[in-house]
């Protein structure tokens, strides 16, 4: 955090600021995640999206494509050019419920390559992730089955999901409208058929993971965890029949039979977060 000066511009800025937004940086920072934080700025209608890794430490972790490099030399992390297609993909599916969003890249006060995004600010009224009574409003309510409806065409049609695990995700805007915050962090989404491949088809080979003798980690299928160590997509996928049942109403039995949240019903899979579960006790 810092300071303004009499003169009304910053006295000194977090060093992953990039240089250019620097001098329109407010005091404060105003929320992060795992993969960002976000600081207000002098025009209010906007905030900076900062990552908190370098693209030097992505492309250290994750390595680079070698197919995306900017004009002066620095090359973008697989991570990064990831996000940026994930971010192109679903805007064909939910471009109406997110923020407009601008990347940019440039250097932090370090001189260190970061890639950057502006945002326009949404001023939240409800986080929808604490959602339990129904929607009051039939414009929320519309917009929320709006987004129902298209994230289920884009699970189905390009295999990507929100994370709306997070606090303050998916929130309501001061005209009642659903807005998705983190555009950072859409993940794949994981099959039944991919997770009852992964464990064994003999439960008695299941007993080394469930003693604590094995890690469950080795044989998780990719992408099953985020960043932070959490099974995203099933957390998610119960986040939107939560959303279903509380926030519109709807009937809890036909959810159940509902084809879109079978996976939150497979006995295998059931089993996988439990053995997750016991692993990191």
């Amino acid at each position: 955090m810092f300071v303004l000066n009499p003169s009304g511009a910053p006295q000194s800025v977090p060093p992953q600021v990039a240089r250019s937004r620097a001098s329109e940086c407010l005091p404060g920072l105003l929320g992060y995640g795992s993969r960002m934080e976000v600081y207000p700025l002098v025009d209010e209608r906007l905030v900076l999206r900062v990552p908190r890794r370098t693209e030097h430490q992505l492309i250290e972790e994750f390595g680079s494509s070698g197919r995306l490099a900017l004009a002066s030399g620095h090359q973008v992390s697989s991570y990064t050019e990831r996000e940026l297609n994930d971010l192109e993909a679903v805007d064909n599916y939910i471009g109406a419920f997110l923020p407009d969003t601008t990347p940019f890249a440039d250097l932090d006060l370090n001189d260190t390559f970061r890639y950057y995004s502006l945002q326009l600010r949404i001023r939240v009224t409800q986080d929808l992730r604490i959602c339990t009574t129904r929607l009051g409003s039939a414009t929320s309510r519309h917009s929320l089955e709006r987004f129902l409806r298209d994230v289920r065409d884009m699970v189905h049609h390009v295999g990507l999901l929100p994370d709306l695990a997070g606090r303050g995700n998916l929130v309501l805007d001061r005209f009642g409208m659903v807005k998705l915050i983190d555009i950072n962090n859409f993940r794949r989404f994981v099959t039944n058929a991919e997770v009852e491949q992964a464990l064994p088809i003999d439960d008695a080979l299941l007993e080394p993971y469930a003693l604590g003798q094995r890690s469950i980690h080795q044989i998780l299928p990719a992408d099953f965890l985020d960043d932070l160590g959490n099974p995203i997509c099933d957390l998610s996928l119960a986040a939107l029949q939560m959303l279903e049942l509380r926030g519109l109403g709807r009937d809890a039995k036909q959810l159940d039979r509902d084809p879109f949240y079978e996976p939150l019903r497979n006995p295998r899979r059931r089993l996988l977060l439990a053995l997750l579960r016991s692993d990191m006790a």
